[in-house]
């Protein structure tokens, strides 16, 4: 049976967290909120659900909805998306494992339409059999798709191996059953929030990943 790398995204193929970043503080001053925080902080805080994370930073959705702060980040992301590139080491990690003979896939929590047209401006959808989004912008978590597509794909679990930047990449992991996860602190979480989940492998860059 073929091999396969699951993949997540943002964070781990595409270098967004310095935008999403820069959106959150520039929110957050509009609403004369505290704001300034440092991408470092931001590793530190940053969690799943992502509705979480916003209360850590100091929304209360007393004022406002979750889904009305969704929409206008995601419009403020699409407007930035065009300045973002690639994680430092993606197109030789993804090069050696086509060498290697594994198939890839991607599970995000981006929704569907948006995943779909942003790998292919990238220039990077021949890399991948398969993009598994979500059905809507609230980026709760992925890990239902991600069940019902190892179901319909009939992939065994125990030929996959994990690529992500979040423990909640982990989580996911764990409940599609693969065995080895590589969490890669080049995203949305420090290093230091990732090995604390274990059992997994941590590592700084893409490069480390051992395939």
């Amino acid at each position: 049976m073929t091999k396969t790398i699951v993949w997540d995204y943002n964070g781990t193929i595409l270098d967004d967290a310095w935008l999403c970043l820069d959106i959150e503080n520039r929110m957050l001053r509009q609403r004369g909120m505290k704001s300034g925080w440092t991408l470092e902080q931001y590793r530190d805080l940053f969690c799943f659900p992502v509705k979480d994370y916003y209360y850590k930073i100091g929304y209360t959705f007393e004022n406002e909805s979750y889904e009305d702060i969704s929409v206008e980040f995601n419009d403020l992301y699409d407007e930035g998306f065009s300045q973002c590139h690639l994680i430092e080491g993606f197109m030789d990690k993804i090069r050696e494992a086509q060498a290697k003979g594994y198939r890839s896939v991607i599970v995000s929590a981006s929704r569907q339409d948006k995943l779909n047209a942003q790998i292919q401006a990238l220039g990077i959808e021949n890399f991948f059999d398969e993009l598994i989004g979500i059905d809507d912008l609230l980026a709760h978590g992925k890990i239902q798709r991600a069940l019902e597509w190892m179901k319909n794909s009939g992939t065994d679990a125990g030929e996959c191996i994990y690529i992500g930047d979040s423990t909640h990449d982990k989580e996911t992991a764990d409940a599609m059953g693969i065995p080895v996860c590589w969490l890669v602190a080049q995203g949305h979480q420090s290093y230091n929030v990732l090995k604390k989940k274990e059992p997994v492998h941590t590592v700084h860059t893409l490069k480390e990943v051992q395939l």
